[in-house]
């Protein structure tokens, strides 16, 4: 069967300048990663599995997700199917907002690993709606009395390390590198992220530098240019990476990113 990859991206002037994602694939599958943004998914037809941890969800036409910043998951379609969806990139200040209008605090609903709704839902794609969504959303959570167990867990002595990765994601850097420059053993460390992150330190690298490569594809920046910008040593890698997390080469994405004044 041919594999469909579909992938449209566009930015939005309203909320900030969010980012909409528009996407069709079919028996395609997605490794194990996180985006930096806030992001808000609804099914637009078929369905898709989505697994956080230990958690794992089949969710159909309607449903809907609003995943945290880096909250780790994959996801995958189901064979021989087709599934269609929107995601909405948003901010932290709009997530800010709502969380004040509802009095709830932004640290704990950040510490949520997702808030899901399967509820014949609209997905109108204005502000009032999208507001109102995302309200819904963490109303029905916390109303929810099991959900405080499904908190994700940050791992204190990692935060260097990741902070690390963040700030040097365009540099070269292997296990060796995070040995020397934290004087741990490269095994140790590999188990310990695999274990509390989710993610190798190369996986959460290589996911650092693609949420960062898809900021600079509304420009004028040669793909090369993006490839070496966001870390990757060629762009054979960045190609075979962005596919790999994406589900487009990075040509498609870029040539179907746009900036949209109004919606």
């Amino acid at each position: 069967m041919i594999e469909i990859n579909k992938v449209k991206t566009t930015k939005l002037s309203m909320l900030d300048g969010t980012e909409l994602k528009s996407a069709m694939f079919i028996d395609k599958s997605f490794p194990s990663h996180f985006h930096q943004s806030w992001s808000l998914a609804y099914i637009e037809y078929g369905s898709e599995n989505i697994a956080f941890n230990n958690s794992g969800f089949l969710v159909s036409k309607n449903a809907l997700q609003l995943i945290p910043p880096y909250s780790i998951h994959k996801n995958w379609g189901n064979k021989n199917n087709a599934w269609a969806y929107k995601v909405l990139y948003i901010s932290d200040d709009v997530i800010k907002n709502v969380s004040k209008k509802i009095n709830a605090d932004y640290s704990y609903l950040a510490s949520f690993p997702y808030f899901i709704s399967y509820r014949n839902s609209k997905f109108d794609i204005n502000e009032v709606s999208i507001f109102k969504i995302i309200e819904n959303l963490f109303l029905d959570t916390l109303d929810d009395i099991y959900l405080p167990n499904l908190k994700k867990h940050a791992d204190e002595s990692l935060k260097e390390i990741l902070n690390y990765l963040f700030l040097n994601y365009n540099q070269s850097i292997t296990l060796e590198t995070l040995q020397k420059e934290f004087k741990v053993n490269k095994f140790k460390l590999q188990k310990s992220f695999k274990k509390n992150i989710g993610l190798t330190p190369l996986e959460y690298l290589t996911t650092i530098r693609i949420e960062n490569s898809k900021k600079l594809f509304y420009g004028d920046v040669p793909l090369v240019e993006i490839a070496l910008e966001s870390g990757f040593y060629d762009q054979s890698h960045f190609t075979h990476s962005f596919k790999k997390y994406v589900g487009v080469t990075p040509g498609d994405y870029k040539k179907n990113s746009k900036i949209l004044q109004d919606w």
